[in-house]
């Protein structure tokens, strides 16, 4: 009963996580680049034509265009159910390639992965509720780790194979996952090409879906990095005669940066691997580390110090790291077989009680972030309607400011001082209006400052009145 009882604790316990991320999403506004890509889009074929201009003067990233467009298309409150779909599978995806198999799922571990996620991720607003920023991170991540599951079935069962049908299906799903992003794919390349050498090494067969997979991913990924937009859009930006002293100086302070970028944002999972290892290595004198756990941590730092060649590297690009760092780390908890503490588990239902407690306050705290810059928001739309009812279309509204890093706008720039810059242009032009500009600062009234005004925002959603003030 006790078991029951603590498992019942569990599942209700991630039922309410996804619900409530649920709710994230729904008060959730559009942000920043939402607006420019809005822009121009009413139709399927415009979405067309739009990937098309995309590829040759802007990016390879495709089928992270797609989603844009087509969520935005569709509507806010579709892709709000959407989101919430596509981030339950991508949590169940990481619990399968943690366990490596589907009848090891737990509640337990649905939970832990959340609450890891929750804590580390450095950027979860923007990979997880930002409507741009889950079509490039979280939905392309969902894909990659989507076709990696024959390869981790494979690495716990050399038997296992798939049907011709499928194993060419294989090759499609692959290029999709290697056309997906450009630091995931070169953390799955490096991933596959460890396979490769641990399968050669062992003088394993090959099935065909082992080779189409393989073939597709590197495919899809030669389409993304040789895009004619990736080179067009290097073109217009500014260019410097450097020496090759400079040059070696710059690529050094690079690697420190990224190293230390590394270390900030994944230090706890390191710690935790690195002391795992230990632990095995002294203590139980196995020598036996999972193969998949080695290609995971290889992916994670191929993740990582691929960004070598980027211009930048944001904290929304780290979500590949963090998923494989995590997913290595869960590898060797369940490989080692650690014995837990009796006092652990008499008291495991207060243990996590005090767990879900302690991360309830970092919630409430982003819950009332998320809410603030919502109300700003609903009120800045009002606000926009109201003087476009009055023939003003040059409009005048408070910026406003995320402080947590679980809202989608945390990071990103909002409405700026100067009007011909962007995103200014840009949510002038989704509002039909000839110009927007911040004026004064984000302080403002209290949250709850109108009750009844906020209570109507909270169960009207705003998506009638946008309609009317893009009239």
């Amino acid at each position: 009963m006790k078991i029951l009882s603590h498992k019942r604790f569990l599942i209700i316990c991630s039922v309410g996580m996804i619900v409530l991320f649920y709710i994230l999403n729904l008060y959730t506004p559009l942000v920043a680049d939402d607006y420019s890509y809005s822009l121009g889009i009413h139709s399927v074929s415009d979405i067309v034509a739009s990937i098309h201009n995309m590829y040759f003067r802007w990016t390879g990233r495709i089928i992270a265009v797609f989603f844009t467009e087509f969520w935005l298309l569709a509507g806010k409150p579709f892709f709000n159910f959407a989101n919430t779909l596509i981030y339950f599978i991508f949590i169940l995806l990481i619990q399968f390639h943690i366990a490596g198999s589907k009848k090891m799922f737990s509640p337990l571990l649905f939970l832990a992965v959340n609450i890891v996620f929750w804590i580390i991720v450095p950027a979860w607003g923007q990979n997880f509720l930002w409507l741009c920023g889950t079509c490039n991170y979280l939905w392309t991540t969902t894909i990659i780790l989507f076709f990696l599951v024959p390869f981790r079935k494979k690495m716990d069962n050399m038997e296992h194979k798939l049907n011709v049908v499928l194993s060419v299906l294989m090759f499609f799903v692959g290029g999709i996952a290697g056309w997906c992003n450009e630091n995931s794919g070169a953390a799955v390349l490096f991933m596959l090409v460890t396979y490769l050498i641990i399968k050669i090494a062992k003088k394993s067969k090959f099935t065909l879906f082992e080779i189409l997979g393989i073939a597709g991913f590197i495919f899809g990924f030669f389409m993304l990095i040789c895009a004619p937009g990736n080179y067009a859009r290097l073109a217009t930006s500014q260019n410097y005669a450097y020496s090759a002293v400079q040059i070696v100086v710059m690529f050094i302070w690079k690697i420190l940066s990224i190293t230390n970028l590394f270390v900030k944002n994944q230090g706890y999972l390191l710690i935790g691997i690195s002391f795992l290892l230990l632990f095995d290595l002294i203590y139980r004198r196995k020598h036996t580390i999972p193969l998949y756990s080695i290609c995971f941590v290889v992916a994670a730092f191929a993740g990582t110090y691929s960004m070598l060649l980027a211009p930048g590297f944001p904290d929304r690009a780290f979500i590949i790291v963090t998923v494989f760092s995590t997913i290595a780390l869960g590898n060797i908890l369940m490989n080692i077989h650690m014995k837990i503490p009796g006092i652990i588990k008499r008291n495991r239902n207060i243990i996590s009680a005090l767990i879900v407690l302690l991360v309830a306050f970092s919630f409430f705290d982003a819950c009332t972030d998320v809410l603030r810059i919502y109300f700003r928001w609903y009120d800045r739309v009002e606000n926009i309607l109201v003087e476009k009812e009055k023939g003003n279309l040059e409009v005048e509204v408070k910026p406003i400011m995320a402080v947590d890093k679980h809202t989608a706008s945390y990071g990103l720039m909002d409405v700026m001082d100067d009007k011909n810059i962007w995103p200014n242009t840009s949510i002038a032009n989704y509002f039909g209006l000839k110009s927007i500009i911040k004026n004064g600062d984000d302080k403002g009234d209290s949250l709850w400052v109108d009750k009844g005004k906020r209570l109507r925002q909270l169960i009207k959603m705003p998506w009638e009145t946008i309609s009317q003030a893009r009239k």
